[in-house]
């Protein structure tokens, strides 16, 4: 079998020595967390996990399952991919820094030309998958059930450089683009020294090994650069002469195997690759090592390749998601990114709730049902004009995309008046009753509450219960605070209650960030569109976009935001 290019695709254990690696590694990565069955728009729910990961059954029983998305470059259907799918052949020792007699028969340059060519395949079936992504929906953000049911007919991967998405779903096309680069990644640090320990003397049959613990720059499928400048002096993968000539002494390739190489005198891959061992599939933590690879000898090589493939598979999926939206727009990338995710897009995708309120005496606070989170859907609701004609043209087109309703019990304060703003008016706990009596079947993962107060945060402070409330039940809150028209600055017994009053702000923020939504300070009110903008790109309810992916940030806001040493990075884009 191919399948020992990399870490183990099938699970035979007594003859091939591999344990459906792959496959469990990516499971680790991306799993729900146990007993969750819905996605939070990061984790792949089971049956579309299927598809990416492949599934050794129960028994794990050789011919039984699937491989997936992430070990079709191993399958025989026509042909596995080559050692650029897998980081192979980027073989180097520095011999001269290490004292050794002889020279290395390949140099820095070369191996790193090698690894060029993986990182350049890699970001080619990464970009694959991004563009066959593009017919999952139509441009009016409508999912297109035959290019995503996967209900009755599990994914094809297949024919690699034949694969010009026509002849397969779109959704599977897109895993498969994204499964066949993450195979590249997960095997890079099985077949590298990158995260291994090493102890000396070094030689060819036991190179130094890095301990590294961070991510390679050169492996952002990304980018489109030389990556000359990133790749260590002592970084080696290991030369593959084919699987009947691979050992710990290089040989020369095999006649039955055309393409093998002659590894003669050259780290092999079966000196560095830790490719085989048990994985939990939930942790990702390793119970036994081997067989056939030395390196994993060496105590923690292997749960530090696994580990650090676990780590980088999620770097790419954020990377990959960071792309389409980055490619087809925020609004219509979610709604991809969603329907890559999910098992039943076509129903789970759609329907959001949300409580939309100002505290401007002209406008009536509403609750808006919505088929998904558009910026002009939000517009509508907000009272502001809608931001392009195309997508006024889809409202109008698909009336049931949006109702608007007052909420029963949010009174219309009235006619528009010269008095001053009255923050009472914005009423969140009224807004919040009626969120929780909703009589449709969208869960509370599915709503949001948007408010827009025009004055300084002091004056929420009595919301602040509200708020606390809003998150333990599931619903995303987002607070826009508008410039007040005059700031009447704070003179002696004032300034001690100024110092009560923020600290209580400061609560507020938090309470706002624990829902998962946004706090933002608005310059003027024409900051309201990337208000909106920015609510979209954060994600409307707790359904809609992961918390790691880069969130648009416009001109025009000032934001606050809630980050650990231990949390996930928030990161932001302009």
């Amino acid at each position: 079998t191919p399948a020992v290019l990399g870490f183990g695709t099938i699970n035979e254990p007594i003859i091939v020595g591999q344990h459906c690696e792959h496959e469990r590694i990516t499971r680790a990565a991306f799993a729900c967390p146990p007993g969750v069955v819905t996605s939070d728009g990061w984790c792949f729910e089971e049956q579309t996990l299927h598809q990416l990961a492949g599934t050794s059954e129960p028994g794990g029983y050789v011919g039984q399952g699937s491989n997936g998305a992430v070990g079709a470059p191993d399958m025989l259907d026509p042909t596995p991919e080559g050692p650029e799918a897998h980081c192979d052949n980027a073989d180097f020792l520095d011999t001269t820094a290490l004292g050794l007699k002889e020279s290395y028969p390949r140099t820095r340059a070369e191996a790193t030309a090698q690894l060029q060519i993986c990182t350049n395949h890699l970001r080619m079936r990464f970009s694959e998958g991004v563009d066959a992504a593009n017919k999952i929906a139509s441009h009016d953000l409508n999912i297109l059930p035959a290019e995503v049911d996967i209900s009755t007919r599990d994914c094809r991967f297949s024919f690699p450089e034949l694969q010009m998405h026509i002849f397969s779903r779109s959704k599977c096309s897109a895993i498969e683009g994204f499964g066949r680069a993450l195979h590249g990644i997960q095997d890079f640090y099985a077949h590298s020294n990158w995260a291994d320990d090493a102890s000396p003397p070094f030689s060819v049959s036991n190179p130094p090994g890095l301990k590294r613990n961070d991510y390679p720059a050169f492996l952002d499928l990304r980018a489109e650069n030389n990556i000359t400048d990133e790749v260590p002096q002592d970084l080696s993968t290991g030369c593959f002469g084919g699987i009947m000539t691979d050992g710990p002494v290089g040989k020369a390739g095999h006649p039955l195997e055309p393409g093998s190489l002659d590894c003669t005198g050259r780290i092999t891959h079966h000196t560095l690759n830790k490719d085989n061992g048990v994985i939990d599939e939930v942790t990702g933590h390793v119970s036994r090592t081997g067989p056939n690879t030395p390196r994993s000898d060496i105590a923690g090589n292997f749960q530090r390749a696994v580990f650090a493939a676990i780590h980088d598979s999620r770097r790419q999926w954020r990377h990959f998601r960071e792309e389409i939206r980055r490619t087809y727009g925020t609004e219509r990338g979610n709604i991809l990114i969603c329907a890559l995710v999910r098992d039943n897009p076509t129903t789970d995708c759609y329907g959001r709730r949300v409580a939309i309120l100002r505290d401007v005496y002209k406008y009536k606070s509403k609750v808006a049902v919505m088929s998904i989170p558009t910026y002009d859907l939000l517009a509508e609701g907000i009272g502001i004009k809608n931001k392009t004609e195309r997508n006024e043209t889809f409202i109008r087109k698909n009336q049931d995309q949006l109702t608007l309703k007052p909420a029963p019990h949010l009174a219309d304060p009235g006619e528009p008046t010269d008095l001053p703003l009255d923050m009472k008016a914005l009423d969140l706990g009224t807004a919040l009753d009626e969120l929780l009596r909703d009589n449709t079947p969208l869960p509370q993962n599915k709503t949001s509450i948007i408010a827009l107060a025009s004055d300084h945060e002091v004056d929420m402070i009595d919301q602040i219960a509200n708020v606390m409330r809003a998150g333990d039940e599931g619903i995303r809150v987002h607070l826009g605070i508008l410039p007040p028209a005059t700031v009447v600055p704070a003179h002696g017994a004032d300034n001690e209650l100024a110092r009560l009053q923020n600290a209580r702000a400061e609560d507020l923020v938090t309470a706002v960030l624990r829902t998962g939504g946004t706090y933002s300070i608005l310059h003027s009110e024409d900051s309201i569109s990337p208000f909106l903008s920015h609510v979209i790109s954060r994600g409307l309810t707790h359904y809609d976009n992961a918390k790691d992916t880069a969130t648009l940030l416009l001109p025009g806001l000032s934001i606050n935001d809630y980050v650990t040493p231990k949390t996930e990075p928030r990161r932001y884009s302009f």
